[in-house]
């Protein structure tokens, strides 16, 4: 198809020749985190991806999402996380590699541990900003969580991109993607 072809088809259908030229791959949803009553996160990963974010705009091919949910009586200082879309860097989690990006930035780290925190169950798990230590250890803290973290070997971590708000606003949908494994044998709902 020719430029001129594609400006045509996309004048005729309402959309811009970049949805008529390229095609824009669902980014899939690897995890969820749902926020308690209590405002205590709870956070799954998945070991098979089956279910896609599609919005009208191009992501790339190496993001992934994490969809946030809240109890309804949830009113706490979390609360614009509601029905959230949060992005990560893919390749970080299939690769099992800390993402030189999540140095000092707000990133999802699973441990290589599962840690109690407390009022809270057992993960591997955890949002914040990653320092590093000696040693090939790892530092997480997180002021809205109250945790201050020493000493953590990191299996992955991979830094937020971007937050969708209000996926309702942005034309998000839910597709079903073809099933892709995360390659790890342990971390289904961890």
């Amino acid at each position: 198809m020719t430029l001129e072809n594609a400006e045509k088809y996309a004048d005729i259908l309402g959309v811009s020749v970049q949805k008529v030229m390229f095609q824009n791959p669902p980014t899939p949803i690897i995890g969820e985190s749902f926020i308690t009553k209590d405002g205590l996160i709870e956070r799954n990963y998945y070991s098979k991806w089956t279910t896609g974010v599609q919005i009208a705009a191009y992501l790339g091919d190496d993001l992934a999402a994490v969809k946030w949910t809240a109890d309804p009586e949830y009113t706490g200082e979390w609360y614009e996380y509601r029905d959230a879309i949060a992005f990560f860097l893919r390749h970080p989690v299939v690769e099992k590699i800390v993402h030189p990006g999540c140095i000092e930035h707000v990133s999802i780290i699973r441990l290589k541990d599962e840690i109690k925190l407390p009022g809270r169950s057992p993960t591997h798990l955890v949002g914040g900003v990653l320092y590093p230590e000696p040693g090939r250890r790892y530092t997480v803290h997180s002021a809205k969580l109250g945790i201050h973290l020493k000493g953590l070997e990191v299996e992955w971590a991979t830094p937020y991109c971007s937050v969708i708000f209000r996926p309702d606003l942005r034309g998000v949908t839910y597709v079903d993607i073809e099933s892709q494994d995360c390659g790890c044998d342990d971390c289904s709902n961890s």
